[in-house]
């Protein structure tokens, strides 16, 4: 089997993030995956694995930043309008999600509630592992991982409820495949990376700063093959990596016009590799 996509590579950095949802009394925060075992030396250590939680919603919200900013009309996040009280909850310059034909830029790339996204966001698990040399059956990327316990306070300084929030630091990386992508629409979402800024709950506290520090632009060609060995089969894949180039970025913006009107199709033109 011979597979071929094109992959963006992200490097980042976090001085404390909480990628999760919003904490309630003693519940972990974070999602963990389970244990796995790694070896140091001739010792072997088990830790455990947690899933980086809000990535894709992250780069959404970068890429309306961008949206906002160049004045191209984009999907908001709901498809709501306004609340039961009447309070509208579509800001200017967004129309609710999937309200667009032909599909705007963030429809195309992100999807819908009832259509698939173009992209796909992926990320090795995180975990704790206090040793500099290891080696793992699987992927897995080393940060440093704590959980804090907390005490929410009436006025008056009595404690009313206890709580665990869990946080991570350190560097990560991801990946966003981009293999259905236009080249256009490849040079909005790399553009978008410049607006990404926090991951995560606990903004107004500080926590979830996020710095882009690098990322690659990727042809990965996959091959799958079935050998036996010692009266078993396994299934042996293989990678070939060939780094990618897109000339002047910014030269999506050349294509705004027809983003915000619409086309004939609904498409733009793809660009030749």
């Amino acid at each position: 089997m011979r597979k071929t996509k094109k992959l963006m590579m992200i490097h980042a950095y976090t001085p404390i993030a909480k990628p999760i949802n919003t904490s309630v009394q003693k519940n972990s925060t974070m999602l963990l995956l389970g244990q796995i075992p790694y070896e140091n030396g001739s010792k072997i250590f088990t830790t455990k694995l947690y899933y980086i939680k809000g990535l894709r919603g992250m780069l959404r919200h970068a890429c309306m930043s961008l949206a906002q900013d160049c004045s191209i009309e984009v999907c908001h996040t709901s498809e709501k309008t306004e609340l039961k009280d009447g309070t509208k909850v579509t800001p200017s310059g967004f129309h609710p999600l999937g309200e667009c034909e032909p599909p705007c830029i963030l429809k195309r790339i992100f999807g819908t509630f009832r259509e698939e996204s173009s992209i796909s966001v992926l990320s090795d698990p995180i975990a704790s592992i206090k040793h500099k040399e290891f080696t793992t059956e699987v992927p897995v990327q080393k940060v440093h991982i704590a959980s804090e316990y907390r005490i929410a306070k009436s006025f008056t300084g009595i404690p009313i409820q206890d709580f665990k929030e869990s946080y991570f630091s350190g560097y990560f990386s991801f990946c966003i495949d981009v293999t259905e992508l236009t080249d256009y629409e490849i040079k909005f979402l790399m553009e978008s990376l410049l607006y990404i800024e926090t991951l995560g709950a606990g903004k107004r506290s500080g926590y979830g700063r996020i710095k882009i520090i690098s990322f690659e632009f990727q042809k990965v060609e996959i091959t799958r093959k079935i050998d036996r060995e010692n009266g078993s089969y396994k299934v042996v894949e293989n990678e070939s990596i060939t780094p990618l180039e897109l000339d002047d970025i910014e030269s999506w913006r050349d294509s705004i016009p027809s983003w915000t009107q619409g086309t004939q199709d609904g498409m733009l033109p793809v660009l030749n590799e």
